[in-house]
């Protein structure tokens, strides 16, 4: 099975779950007082998850993250069954207090405009 990965990060084991939700707002602009509709707005995708990190480097795993996390360039994030998109790492929360050897945690990864095209 493959991992989860995220730049140069690779998951040592996948999250418990990862959800993507896509959304597309309409746009309008206002003319003399009237709303006219511009279209529906470009696709705004957010990609959340949650996992465990276990072992005697759980908590190094973790602190892995956050430096990803305080890089505010955007990578691409891959996963196994659903391809890859180019994301800003935009959320990572401890779901817990560390215990020895294990990190529960949640992501947030917003996807980056780029008109289709995905850096490799």
């Amino acid at each position: 099975m493959d991992f989860l990965s995220y730049k140069d990060y690779v998951w040592p084991r996948n999250p418990h779950t990862y959800v993507e939700k896509a959304s597309r707002e309409p746009q309008y602009h206002t003319e003399s007082g009237v709303s006219y509709f511009d279209g529906i707005g470009e696709l705004k995708r957010i990609i959340t998850g949650e996992g465990t990190f276990y072992g005697p480097d759980a908590y190094a795993q973790y602190q892995r993250l956050q430096e990803l996390l305080d890089d505010e360039a955007p990578g691409n994030l891959e996963h196994p069954l659903w391809g890859i998109r180019y994301c800003y790492f935009t959320g990572l929360e401890l779901t817990q207090e560390p215990k020895e050897n294990v990190v529960d945690y949640k992501f947030t990864f917003t996807q980056a405009l780029t008109n289709g095209i995905v850096p490799k």
